[in-house]
């Protein structure tokens, strides 16, 4: 696994098609505190793409300051 310089451990998935480690092909943001990341599988081409938070401690904090409170 690589780290990127966030700190967020980059997991690769395996591909549901061929059984083969998927390689990152690119990374997007997607709104405050996301990012949209593509595999690709080296041996079908097939694609996965997942959103992960960039941030999960700074993305719940964020959801914290909403609006949602504790019953009184």
């Amino acid at each position: 696994m690589a780290l990127y310089p966030s700190g967020n451990v980059l997991r690769r998935p395996v591909c549901k098609s061929c059984d083969v480690c998927m390689m990152l092909a690119r990374i997007s943001p997607d709104g405050e505190g996301y990012e949209l990341r593509q595999f690709e599988c080296p041996k079908c081409n097939h694609i996965v793409v997942e959103r992960v938070a960039t941030d999960p401690i700074a993305t719940a904090s964020a959801w914290l300051r909403g609006e949602l409170r504790p019953p009184q």
